[in-house]
């Protein structure tokens, strides 16, 4: 059972990627959009302290009710939920990643697409950990994946030849912002000007995810969401508003997922990875950086509770 929130910001949204700034060589900030789960997960665990009257030092050190570190976890220690999204809602339809494994024609453009979706092969002349290949044509010339874009929810299991596939910017514009670094004492530092890429959703978008547990957080409220603590109003939604079936041979992350020893394995398409790191309240300090598949890597097994089953061929 999962259940499901919209939320909609009240302003721009930031979230920094893993790529440097340097004086005098980058003035740039690249931003993530939508922001990776894990960021989302990490208000959540703010919003329930807020909501609960417990204090930042008292749930770091361990003078916090037994029930709220069974639902969302130690200070320091991963979540113990699972976040799954975020998406995009446009009005009342909703968009989530579409799977690696499924192909587009290359000079195809407009809102319905011809859809391919790859065979999974049992090769014998090579080996990998996974074994399985993909292999997807099309009779007219070139392919490309359609990982990356966001497809409507119902048309994941639908038999239709064409469906409609959306680019992230399609549900947000971008918004050039210039910022100034301070010193510890809060004066400027002469000569330190850096500009980022902010995201506003555009008329009628919000952003919708899901837990798959209950949480002690209210039905809604106000959620800040990263390290700029931009924030906006969340929202619980009606039950089963997302249900997904259980009908298909491989497995599509509906969010980015950790690298580890099971998801290597078990990666049959996937895209470029990504990397995130972030600031780490508990000790401090940088938190290392780490690989993650980006949502619509497909799988042969399930990896976590973000994979949902699709057909193959």
């Amino acid at each position: 059972m999962s259940n499901w929130y919209q939320f909609t910001p009240v302003d721009t949204l930031f979230f920094k990627g893993a790529s440097p700034m340097a004086l005098g060589e980058n003035h740039t900030a690249f931003h993530v959009f939508p922001p990776p789960a894990h960021t989302i997960a990490g208000a959540i665990r703010t919003a329930a302290l807020i909501q609960n009257k417990i204090s930042f030092d008292d749930f770091g050190s361990g003078k916090t009710p037994s029930e709220i570190y069974d639902a969302i976890g130690q200070a320091g220690t991963p979540a113990p939920f699972g976040l799954i999204g975020p998406f995009f809602m446009l009005e009342n339809t909703i968009y989530i990643p579409a799977p690696y494994s499924w192909f587009k024609p290359k000079d195809s453009f407009g809102d319905k697409v011809k859809l391919i979706k790859g065979k999974p092969l049992k090769s014998r002349l090579l080996k990998s950990a996974s074994s399985e290949f993909l292999w997807a044509k099309d009779e007219k010339g070139e392919i490309v994946s359609l990982g990356g874009m966001w497809i409507k929810k119902e048309d994941l299991h639908s038999n239709e030849a064409a469906i409609e596939a959306k680019n992230s910017t399609d549900f947000f514009k971008n918004e050039p912002r210039t910022g100034i670094a301070l010193e510890k004492n809060r004066r400027v530092r002469e000569g330190h000007l850096y500009s980022f890429n902010h995201a506003r959703l555009k008329k009628d978008v919000s952003l919708v995810f899901g837990t798959d547990r209950e949480l002690p957080i209210e039905d809604q409220g106000v959620l800040k969401i990263g390290a700029e603590q931009r924030f906006g109003w969340y929202q619980k939604m009606p039950e089963k508003s997302l249900e997904f079936e259980d009908n298909g041979n491989l497995y599509a992350t509906l969010s980015i997922l950790e690298g580890n020893d099971m998801a290597n394995r078990s990666v049959v398409a996937t895209g470029k990875i990504l990397y995130f790191g972030g600031w780490d309240l508990h000790t401090g300090f940088h938190k290392p950086m780490k690989g993650f598949f980006p949502a619509g890597t497909v799988f042969n097994q399930k990896i976590n509770n973000n994979c949902i089953t699709i057909k193959g061929v």
